[in-house]
């Protein structure tokens, strides 16, 4: 058995079906896997369910529990005693994976002997997931340097024997937090720890109703498991260094992702405030003071509260620095919070530098293609930084080259009130042999001596062009396409130069008019104004004003007229004779997408010679013909 997957269920009935579904359709084999079913003496039809399934599928095990545990630790338990897997999988009856997961978990697994495997995670209707240590694959992450530690939830695969040998179980006497004793423990024992971020494995999903991580608890209860947490890294194999550095990296986590966040300002009742203060700084007390140098600034000043026992100085600075634009400034280039609070400590003037903490909040409200003028609109400010302030930045939008680094800048063509509008030349983006590439498309902002950058895009109104539109130019140097795009993995504005030589096209003629249109299929084409359709046959050449360029549902139609070219360009010496079309110049040129199709142009009585000098009128058709990738004039 290559995986045991354990369901804690309790009172489930509209949910656990999903799940379910999810875990018997896997591409797995069933007899690779079993599927542990705890139900937790549910009151409801969760129970009749799962017996559905067990009779259905022979990889479905179902325990009832006779007393329900108030938790999902001890049904976890109860699966991992009896999980006959070579790895273990924790899944929440709310939750479902990904079809492919089992089988790229394992095969994952086994490929780099992990004992602990860290899937992707997805967030459905609107659940907020750890996203930090998914950024890339890795099959050997370091505990203390690495992410890993912000998410201590147990959706993760797990190799049963570090869980049965090492005896790491699920606390059962908390309701909360009992996965992140579990996970931490499970950290610490491990050889080996893998993450896999090539995958949606796992897809969280938010639900009406209570949930266990946003239930009541009482604080000796979440912070005893905050202190069985340190007092586990205390008692591990780890160096005494990096015990204290895994500590601080787990405090940055709690303070910033737990209950613990902004605990005076949820609290609202002075004595409950007071109760749990009194929790917080139990739990505080049992991290060696060492660890304070490591965290971060802001939480460094909650710990010089907390360890001074000043619960009032905590409430005041946790309200002054949730107004934080009120109290920040610029000073030397650097953002400083001068909080009202810290008047009575002596700090060291690194601890309110928040320069760290500020973001640019931006919004594109529209990205376009005018002429040969790429043009970016929106809206920015710094976050840190009060309106008044942020009235003050100058902008300049900043197009940087993915592989040479090389930069391009260009200063808006609006700015008001935190709108913007760039105007971006393709020419000068692409205007030089080293400019063809991928140009990654930042704004930065300066104000005094302050400046910040951002990746923009992945904040806007819907994009109106598809991923096939693109804009054709000519620099005197080379013909480019260039595209732009929403980058796969961030969702960020990018320009795409490459090279154009042809473009592939179907014909299409009305005889009445005399229009030719060639038809760009899977292409939305921009050109620049007042472009035109060379048109050559080896001995002369003309140039044909575009008379229409429509977008297509599948592509772009772009129409010239041939009243004038027919005249210019029959030879009446010549039946067949080559003709090649262009836009704007011959090194971009037109090709027939189609092979023998066959356009006739005009119809004509003309006189001919025959033998003896007998002359009769014959009736002539002008033929566009293509054959293999080249265009014919033929009567």
């Amino acid at each position: 058995m290559k995986i045991s997957i354990v369901v804690p269920v309790f009172n489930s009935e509209g949910l656990i079906s999903d799940c379910l579904e999810s875990l018997v359709n896997q591409t797995m084999p069933k007899e690779d896997y079993e599927i542990i079913c705890v139900d937790d003496k549910s009151t409801d039809s969760s129970l009749d369910i799962l017996n559905q399934y067990k009779k259905k599928y022979e990889n479905v095990v179902v325990i009832e529990r006779t007393v329900n545990s108030g938790g999902p630790g001890a049904p976890r338990n109860d699966g991992i005693k009896i999980a006959k897997g070579e790895y273990i999988l924790f899944v929440d009856s709310d939750d479902y994976l990904g079809e492919e997961a089992l089988l790229r978990w394992y095969s994952f697994s086994k490929e780099n002997q992990s004992d602990i495997t860290l899937g992707k995670l997805k967030g459905i209707n609107g659940r907020g997931v750890p996203k930090s240590m998914f950024k890339e694959t890795n099959p050997d992450v370091d505990l203390v340097d690495s992410k890993i530690v912000f998410t201590l939830g147990p959706q993760k695969l797990f190799k049963a024997s570090l869980l049965k040998e090492n005896q790491i179980t699920f606390p059962t006497h908390i309701k909360a937090a009992e996965d992140q004793v579990f996970t931490m423990n499970a950290y610490l024992k491990a050889k080996k720890i893998s993450v896999s971020a090539d995958y949606d494995y796992y897809y969280l999903v938010k639900r009406d109703g209570e949930h266990m991580s946003v239930a009541y608890v009482p604080p000796e209860n979440f912070y005893g498991a905050m202190e069985d947490i340190i007092s586990a890294i205390k008692a591990s194999d780890l160096e005494e260094a990096r015990k204290i550095k895994l500590m601080a990296v787990f405090l940055n986590r709690h303070f910033d992702f737990s209950r613990t966040r902004n605990v005076t300002l949820k609290i609202k009742k002075e004595k409950e405030r007071a109760e749990w203060f009194h929790y917080l700084s139990s739990f505080i007390d049992s991290v060696p003071l060492e660890a304070d140098q490591f965290v971060l600034p802001h939480i460094k000043l909650r710990l010089m509260f907390i360890r001074n026992k000043d619960l009032k100085g905590l409430s005041q600075y946790e309200r002054e620095e949730k107004n934080i634009k009120k109290y920040t400034e610029i000073q030397n280039g650097e953002l400083i919070a001068c909080f009202p609070s810290l008047k009575t400590y002596h700090i060291h003037k690194d601890l309110i530098n928040v320069t760290y903490k500020n973001k640019l909040d931006h919004f594109i409200k529209n990205i376009e293609i005018n002429d040969s003028v790429l043009s970016i609109e929106g809206t920015i400010k710094h976050k840190l930084l009060d309106d008044e302030t942020n009235k003050n930045q100058s902008l300049t939008g900043v197009f940087v080259h993915r592989d040479t680094k090389a930069e391009k800048y260009y200063s808006p063509s609006l700015f008001e009130n935190s709108t913007f509008k760039f105007e971006c030349m393709f020419d000068n983006i692409a205007s030089a042999e080293e400019d063809l590439g991928v140009w990654d498309f930042f704004i930065e902002s300066s104000i005094d001596r302050y400046k910040h950058r951002v990746r923009i895009g992945n904040k806007r109104d819907p994009n109106k062009y598809p991923l096939n539109a693109m804009y054709l130019g000519d620099n005197d140097l080379y013909v480019y396409s260039a595209k732009p795009y929403f980058t796969m993995k961030y969702d960020n504005l990018s320009v795409n130069i490459k090279k154009h030589a042809y473009t592939k096209a179907v014909l299409s003629y009305e005889e009445e008019s005399k229009d030719l249109s060639f038809i760009f299929s899977n292409k939305l084409i921009y050109l620049p104004s007042g472009s035109k359709v060379v048109v050559s046959n080896g001995y002369s050449e003309m140039s044909v004003p575009i008379k229409d360029i429509v977008e297509e549902a599948n592509g772009t139609k772009i129409t010239i007229n041939m009243e004038n070219l027919i005249a210019q360009f029959f030879n009446y010496n010549k039946k067949k004779q080559l003709i090649e079309f262009a836009i704007n110049t011959s090194n971009n040129q037109i090709i027939p997408k189609e092979n023998n199709q066959v356009l006739v142009l005009e119809k004509k009585c003309v006189e001919q010679k025959f033998l003896f000098f007998f002359e009769k009128m014959v009736e002539v058709q002008y033929k566009l013909l293509t054959s293999k990738s080249k265009f014919y004039f033929q009567y």
